[in-house]
């Protein structure tokens, strides 16, 4: 599973002949000078207006106005693509609008436009509340929305349309992405190494803490079952419930920390711990969003999460005070 990552971020991420990245952040980092690397940038809003090779973006308000050279990867409350775009677009955020060229993109949102003068050289897939296609997709146009509009030219058009579950699901998501980017960065902060000793144990064994792990969400959900069933053991379960939520919210921030390692490593760079979460952060939400893989992203990433954790748990020294007792 760690080369199949690796091979999976080498073909969203790194264009051929390229062995850098530059981060950039901030409240409102703007891009006004070409760079000519793969660009991983965040910030509440987040404005490119020069080329760059290659760009990876999360931020609440998005917009770029320059040609990029290789792939787009981006996630925030609002993107807006004028510029063209030399690979694929992989987006997931609120609004999307798309008004520039590109070769694929597959975007997951509120409301997601193509527009008059974009351009998809092959295929397009769409899972929005709303889409408007205006544009051309020279392929496969795939759509799976609550309301769809179809102005535009394509190929070949697939519209599956989507069960009542209006736009707050989607919202959700997003704002529970964010939220959980805030807590990965407060525990890389201020706990940074009970973090680090948990992602050490994912780097250092990741299938064996993942299929470890997958058995163990099991056994442990089971136990806490039983153990609510008698009137004495319920509140240790309800304790012991908590717990097991939020050890499985919190396995997958450990992941993605592991995977902003993996990349910046293989980058030949070394960034801060923040800036390596919120890479590894990033790129993890986007598989996270696409069809069927994202599912098993996710899975493999809470799995192996957990895994981790309970081996950093079991392998942690007893601390002084409990030796000190004994």
């Amino acid at each position: 599973m760690k080369h199949l990552a690796v091979i999976i971020l080498a073909l969203l991420l790194i264009p051929s002949g390229v062995h850098a990245l530059t981060f950039l952040g901030g409240d409102q980092p703007v891009i006004d000078t070409p760079i000519p690397d793969d660009v991983i940038v965040s910030g509440g809003s987040v404005t490119v207006s020069a080329p760059v090779n290659s760009l990876t973006v999360a931020g609440g308000t998005v917009t770029v106005n320059a040609p990029i050279e290789g792939d787009v990867i981006a996630a925030g409350g609002t993107l807006t693509v004028n510029g063209d775009v030399g690979g694929k677009v992989l987006a997931a955020g609120g609004e999307i609008e798309l008004n520039g060229n590109a070769t694929n993109t597959l975007i997951t949102g509120g409301t997601v436009r193509i527009g008059e003068n974009a351009v998809i050289e092959r295929d397009a897939v769409i899972g929005a509340g709303e889409v408007t296609n205006a544009g051309t997709v020279l392929r496969n146009l795939t759509v799976s929305a609550d309301t769809f509009t179809n102005t535009g030219t394509a190929g070949n058009v697939t519209f599956e349309e989507e069960q009542d579950s209006g736009l707050l699901p989607g919202l959700f998501a997003v704002f529970a992405a964010i939220g959980f980017l805030i807590l990965g960065l407060l525990f890389v902060q201020f706990l940074p190494e009970p973090f680090a000793a948990v992602v050490r144990q994912i780097e250092a064994r990741p299938v064996i803490l993942t299929v470890v792990g997958f058995f163990a969400i099991i056994v442990s959900a089971i136990l806490l079952l039983i153990v609510a069933v008698t009137i004495v053991g319920l509140p240790i379960a309800l304790v012991g419930g908590l717990l097991f939520i939020v050890a499985l919210m919190l396995s997958s921030l450990f992941v993605a920390y592991a995977l902003g390692v993996v990349i910046a490593s293989r980058a030949g760079r070394k960034p801060g711990r923040a800036w390596t979460f919120v890479l590894g952060f990033v790129i993890l939400q986007i598989l996270f969003f696409i069809p069927l893989l994202g599912t098993i992203v996710q899975v493999v990433a809470v799995s192996l999460g957990y895994g981790g954790l309970l081996y950093a748990l079991w392998r942690a020294p007893p601390s002084r005070a409990v030796e000190g007792a004994a």
